[in-house]
């Protein structure tokens, strides 16, 4: 048993990872302010001594404000929230001794291929060189995951971590055309929550230290916009699309590089377009 602290563990990936390790045994406390105020990472861990006390061996940060649009209306706030919250979790975890910082990073980090398109992205990248620079001079063991575009079939459009996928869904449920951004040609790498959350606890169990790496967390495949209309249309045939303007800030071309971590043992399980039917299959037995 690993007594694990997981911060934004009421969030969309930190829920899911929270069940699966309980449901192997571990040992769970989380963090979020989503219902409490109080637990804000830039100031709890001075004001609650018990996740001192708990003194956690691996935590996985997941808490930040994750949205690339909202980033780029506000990035001063997210600026402030996503960095400087990571350097409080990496002193606590200094200060505790743990084993291991397991810090949700984001494929945002390189754009379109070269360096950050949104504040973001950037507010991430500094975050993953803060976790190695951790790593090199405090020797807090830590490792970054990348996740690509992350979904599965019980997503809410409501949250943060909303995708295309979520936001059909939704929009079928509620009677409305879903939109397309753009062409639709855009193709993004997405990667199922379980997939993300079985990369989460493969870097728990790792008895090799990872030294501040970075690890792509998707499946080295990507599939367009249209071609997700396709699937939608195989469940939904009368649905009619409509097309939008771009977005500021929308990346167009994502797929993850996942020989790194392959090599090491672990790959993702769900394939792509059996991925996203299920959600669709899911939704019209749903609606029936």
């Amino acid at each position: 048993m690993t007594r694990c602290l997981v911060t934004g563990h009421q969030g969309y990936i930190g829920t899911h990872l929270c069940r699966e390790l309980r449901d192997q045994g571990h040992e769970v406390v989380g963090i979020d302010y989503k219902n409490d105020p109080s637990q804000d990472l830039l100031t709890v861990f001075q004001k609650d001594k018990s996740y001192e006390l708990f003194k956690p061996e691996v935590i996985f940060h997941m808490a930040c404000i994750p949205r690339v649009a909202y980033s780029m209306e506000y990035p001063v706030e997210t600026m402030t929230n996503n960095v400087l919250a990571t350097t409080k979790v990496l002193d606590f975890a200094n200060k505790v001794k743990a084993k291991r910082v397991i810090s949700s990073g984001s494929s945002s980090v390189v754009g379109d291929g070269k360096s950050p398109n949104s504040p973001y992205g950037l507010q991430k990248l500094v975050s993953e060189m803060e976790c190695l620079l951790y790593a090199k001079v405090f020797n807090v063991d830590t490792v970054t995951l990348r996740y690509f575009n992350v979904y599965s079939p019980d997503q809410s459009a409501l949250g943060p971590y909303a995708t295309a996928i979520s936001n059909y869904m939704q929009y079928i449920r509620d009677g409305k055309n879903p939109f397309i951004t753009g062409d639709g040609e855009q193709r993004r790498d997405m990667v199922n929550v379980r997939d993300v959350v079985s990369a989460n606890i493969f870097a728990m169990q790792s008895e090799a230290d990872f030294h501040g790496q970075y690890f792509d967390i998707g499946t080295g495949k990507n599939i367009s916009l249209n071609e997700i209309k396709k699937i939608v249309l195989e469940y939904f045939p009368d649905i009619e699309f409509e097309y939008v303007p771009d977005r500021p800030g929308d990346i167009l071309f994502t797929q993850a590089d996942i020989e790194p971590l392959n090599n090491l043992g672990w790959n993702a399980k769900i394939d792509i377009r059996q991925g996203i039917a299920e959600c669709f299959e899911n939704l019209k037995k749903e609606l029936q």
